[in-house]
């Protein structure tokens, strides 16, 4: 096995086990001991795994390898298929979902709006695309002789996304609220379109919003 693989594998199976120790490890991936606890280092460098001596009797402890939240979310992380789930279930209940998307970009809203500052449209687009790039909602933008184009290269949630457009109208909503200006998505992923893209006019409609108060 290639060196991720063997990585992958290691952390799978603590996972599993609820916890393994090097010995373990090396019997049920036949792989040697100090193969295993050289990956395993690596994974505890990468914040995947974590370690604690366990000391029966005299002479050196052995170690003992739990994943972290971070590691169990790495193997076993069904997020997007429980989210295309709810939305499934949304939908047969009739669940408004304009509402939904509302309250989806008011939240991300509310968690950017504090990086989101400029006089200028274009300083405000730019520290919004800076804003929800680690989100996965914004990766570059650019300017024409009429618009700014904002673009997302890879949608973080595209499962969900051809579920239901309220997940699109969400990202949206979001960059609205963060500019203060209308904004036309021209383009999605969700649909087969090689990128998410947004147009804000140069001569922007102004919008006035009222963001709901954190608690």
């Amino acid at each position: 096995m290639r060196p991720r693989e063997t990585r992958t594998s290691l952390l799978q199976r603590v996972v599993d086990l609820g916890g393994a120790t090097v010995a373990q490890l090396s019997n049920e991936l036949d792989v040697s001991d100090a193969t295993v606890r050289r990956h395993l280092d690596r994974l505890e460098a990468e914040g995947l795994l974590q370690v604690e001596a366990l000391r029966r009797g005299p002479g050196r402890p052995s170690y003992l390898y739990r994943a972290t939240e971070s590691g169990v979310r790495s193997v076993r992380d069904q997020t997007p298929a429980l989210a295309e789930r709810l939305l499934a279930e949304m939908s047969r209940l009739h669940v408004e979902q304009a509402a939904l998307s509302e309250a989806l970009a008011n939240q991300v809203a509310q968690t950017h709006r504090a990086e989101v500052s400029g006089t200028s449209l274009e300083q405000r687009v730019s520290a919004v695309v800076d804003a929800l790039r680690p989100e996965g909602i914004l990766d570059r933008w650019e300017r024409t002789d009429s618009e700014l184009q904002l673009v997302n290269n890879a949608c973080p949630y595209i499962g969900p996304a051809t579920q239901s457009s309220c997940v699109c109208d969400a990202d949206k909503l979001a960059i609205e609220k963060l500019l203060g200006v209308e904004v036309e998505q021209t383009a999605r992923l969700a649909t087969g379109d090689n990128g998410c893209v947004y147009i804000v006019p140069l001569e922007p409609v102004s919008l006035d919003l009222e963001y709901p108060q954190a608690v």
